[in-house]
């Protein structure tokens, strides 16, 4: 058994396998191409395009990540590298802030992934008039985003998001080795499932439109007549940040975990390939729908959300088995988010724990070399967050407002970058993707400030519960770091000197 170093005690579990899926759960390739994007489609905008398009303008931000992990391969990645080559202060504040953005938005997926389910239950129900599983989908597993949802469905919805989140968080803390297997095993599902409705709707694109009207007879969806550009290429650029939000700028998983990566070959590639695969897993669905549906088509049904990527293939499919598949696999992509999150949150947590930013319980580890406290940590605020979309519909819209904040962290990681790459010996290629990622970061700034997308804003006006919600984080990382410093003093313990070193290790 190899250790990271023996007072710490995590052991190096992950493969470069594992870590890459890490990667691929943070970018969510299979939700993009779910509901997270088409809707908001924009005249003359091609999606395919845009995806393509924004990959090459966030490679920077991989390639600046890819030299930080080589460098610096730490437990909690960009928290390390943050607080200890820009500024010690910035970096604990900024990592907490962005660590306790995560379990509200693993809440979410989890509250709503039944909106996965409920898709697949009612699509392969309808199809197949088959009247117990659309039972099934309008009672057990009614679309959260329903207006008409009861109280007593969405505290259904509660609790069985709350179980599988809890099953997720045993298997970490049994054995750390088994939340990597967990991952990897529901990534390759998910992907496999994603490359088979490719193969799917590549294979109809000749009789596609003769396919697919069951499909909208069915669910009485009528395309209306498109009138407008089928190419434009400042309605394209308009959907980049749609692209990156959702998926391309979400780097942080494999550097936090980063200690526990195997091999060189792992540090290495871990973040490239993961955007790589990404990459096809979002451009190619979205090319074949094009290429298949045609553009009017497409754009008049997207934002129906009835009619995306996975429902249609789900509709081609030529039998149930094949339908299952499919299904099972956009369901994998919901849980493989929240597997991948349960093992990256406590990772950042066992840092901040490490430096004394919090209590040291939080960096003790199991038998089995598991942060089974920082998971408990973890499930804990995933319940509470969980009940948010109960409690108030306005307080989830806020608490999809995660983005600006993830903007201003990644526009200080960019910082970083700069400083460090001057630093010492010379890193030209860290330098002009330190530089180059700090513009994007400035655009992205801009974009989250006057796009209601962003949850900043809505109408036009500012939407002070957003706003809130990100300051609220910033403020808990405030008040950790100024407690945290203010108990370690009276210790005799100055914290601020963690930060002249690398570990945590």
């Amino acid at each position: 058994m190899q250790f990271v170093r023996n007072s710490s005690g995590l052991v190096k579990n992950a493969s470069l396998t594992d870590a890459m899926m890490l990667n691929i759960a943070n970018m969510r390739a299979g939700l993009a191409i779910f509901t997270g994007i088409s809707p908001y489609i924009v005249k003359g905008a091609v999606l395919w395009l845009a995806s393509l398009i924004t990959f090459l303008i966030t490679l920077p931000l991989v390639f600046l990540y890819t030299f930080f992990i080589i460098e610096i391969h730490r437990t909690g990645g960009d928290y390390v590298w943050l607080s200890r080559k820009l500024n010690g202060k910035i970096g604990a504040i900024m990592g907490i802030a962005l660590a306790f953005n995560m379990p509200p938005y693993f809440a979410l997926s989890a509250f709503f992934s039944v909106a996965a389910i409920n898709t697949v239950l009612e699509v392969i129900g309808t199809l197949n008039h088959e009247k117990a599983l659309l039972n099934l989908a309008n009672t057990v597993f009614v679309n959260p985003y329903c207006p008409s949802i009861t109280l007593t469905q969405e505290i259904l919805i509660y609790i069985l998001a709350a179980i599988a989140f809890a099953i997720i968080i045993g298997i970490n803390i049994l054995k750390p080795k088994w939340g990597f297997s967990l991952v990897t095993a529901l990534g390759t599902l998910a992907i496999l499932g994603t490359i088979v409705a490719m193969i799917e709707l590549g294979i109809n694109v000749q009789d596609f439109h003769s396919k697919i009207s069951t499909f909208l007879t069915d669910f009485n969806l009528t395309p209306s007549t498109y009138t407008g550009p089928t190419f434009s290429l400042p309605a394209t650029i308009y959907m980049i940040p749609y692209f990156a939000s959702f998926a391309y700028i979400w780097l942080y998983a494999g550097p936090a975990v980063s200690a526990e990566i195997k091999s060189e070959r792992g540090i290495k590639y871990n973040i490239i390939l993961g955007s790589l695969l990404t990459l096809f897993l979002i451009t190619v669905p979205f090319y074949l729908l094009c290429i298949a549906g045609g553009y009017g088509f497409n754009f008049s049904l997207f934002p129906t959300e009835t009619y995306n990527f996975w429902s249609v293939a789900i509709a081609l499919a030529g039998n149930q088995a094949l339908q299952w598949f499919i299904g099972i696999s956009l369901i994998s992509w919901e849980f493989f988010v929240m597997a991948f999150g349960v093992i990256v949150f406590a990772r950042y947590v066992f840092a901040f724990s490490f430096d004394r930013l919090f209590p040291e319980i939080f960096s003790r580890l199991n038998r089995s070399s598991s942060p089974v406290y920082a998971h408990l940590l973890d499930f804990a605020v995933t319940l509470v967050f969980l009940a948010v979309p109960i409690i108030s519909p306005e307080g989830v819209q806020a608490l999809y407002s995660y983005t600006p904040l993830a903007i201003a962290y990644l526009f200080l990681v960019s910082l970083a970058g700069i400083k460090f790459s001057l630093e010492g010996k010379k890193r030209i290629g860290m330098l002009i993707s330190s530089i180059l990622s700090a513009a994007f970061m400035i655009f992205m700034g801009y974009e989250a400030f006057t796009n209601p997308y962003f949850g900043v804003i809505s109408n036009g006006q500012p939407f002070w519960p957003g706003i809130a919600y990100v300051l609220s984080l910033i403020g808990l990382g405030i008040v950790i770091y100024v407690a945290s410093k203010e108990y370690n003093l009276r210790r005799g313990i100055n914290i601020d000197l963690n930060y002249k070193e690398i570990p945590p290790e």
